[in-house]
Parts: structure tokens; C-alpha cells; sequence
């Protein structure tokens, strides 16, 4: 296509298809409009490549592909509302006695560990104190305190997975 008139003329005639083509798929005129848009503007883009004889054919292409396009959007975004949904109905189905029955057995976690990374550990997790600061305190590197609060952590765990199988 050569001539710009023959595209605003094809505008003209073809915008309102492309927009009710879009809402036969999709029933949302913002959308639908939105898409025929992008069509006219890659054609336009497009517009010395492509044939004046097939530029509407061009189009309906264009137009069903952006419809095609949306439904996976949409699809995806319902997928991750759909998942958002059932981890929020997870989450509520714990069960306060579920919470306590789980504190207690880190608590039972805990006798298990040594004087020593018990201190460690109730500093850290319990009285919200920074590895820099538990190590000042004992006077030991900071990769100690962490070396200590890992394993801890594997310890009270572990006790905790072997207690919940039972």
C-alpha cells in the first residue's frame, strides 16, 4: 500500500468490524476497541509490507490472535486466583489446637539442644537480636552464631518431621 488515504479510508470502514469481530470472542467493548486499536496501529506500522488486497484479511488475523491472546491472560491470571484462593483456605483451615500442638513440639525441639545453642538460639529467635550482636556478646565470629542457629534449626526440625509422623 503506497497511499496513506487508502489507510485512513480503510480505517474508516474497518475499525467498527474489527471492534464487533473482537466482541464476538470477548465481551468487553474497552477490550474489543483496545484491540482493533493495535491492529490498525500494526498495520500502520507494517503498512509498506502489506498488501492493499490482503489488509483486511490481515487484520481479522490480527484481531482473532489478540482474542486468542487475552483468553490466556485471563486463564493464567483465574489459574493464579484460583491457587491464591486454595493456599488462603489452607492457611484458615489451621486450626488454633493444630498452632499449639506445633508450638509444643518445637518447644519439645528445643530441650533437645545443648545449654549453649539454646542461648544462641532463644537470642536470636526469641529476643530478635542480630548474629552481630549474639557474637559480640559471646565473643565469637558471626559465622559461629550462624554455624550454631543452622544447626539448631536441623535439630528442632528434625524432631519436629519425626513427631509429626507419629
Amino acid at each position: 500500500m503506497d497511499d496513506k488515504s487508502v489507510f485512513d479510508r480503510f480505517f474508516r470502514e474497518w475499525y467498527l468490524e474489527m471492534v464487533y469481530f473482537a466482541y464476538f470472542f470477548i465481551k468487553d467493548m474497552e477490550t474489543c476497541k483496545d484491540i482493533a486499536s493495535d491492529a490498525f496501529e500494526y498495520l500502520w506500522r507494517n503498512y509498506e509490507k502489506v498488501e492493499e488486497g490482503s489488509a483486511k484479511s490481515y487484520l481479522f488475523s490480527f484481531v482473532r490472535t489478540r482474542c486468542v491472546d487475552h483468553f490466556r491472560k485471563q486463564n493464567s491470571q483465574k489459574v493464579y486466583a484460583d491457587f491464591v484462593r486454595q493456599i488462603a483456605n489452607r492457611l484458615t483451615e489451621t486450626t488454633s489446637a493444630d498452632k499449639e500442638t506445633r508450638y509444643e513440639k518445637i518447644q519439645e525441639g528445643m530441650e533437645l539442644l545443648t545449654e549453649y545453642n539454646l542461648s544462641i538460639f532463644k537470642s536470636c529467635y526469641i529476643e530478635n537480636k542480630s548474629y552481630k550482636e549474639v557474637a559480640a556478646e559471646l565473643g565469637v565470629s558471626v559465622s559461629a552464631i550462624h554455624k550454631n542457629i543452622v544447626k539448631a534449626l536441623k535439630t528442632i526440625r528434625k524432631y519436629v518431621a519425626a513427631a509429626g509422623d507419629q
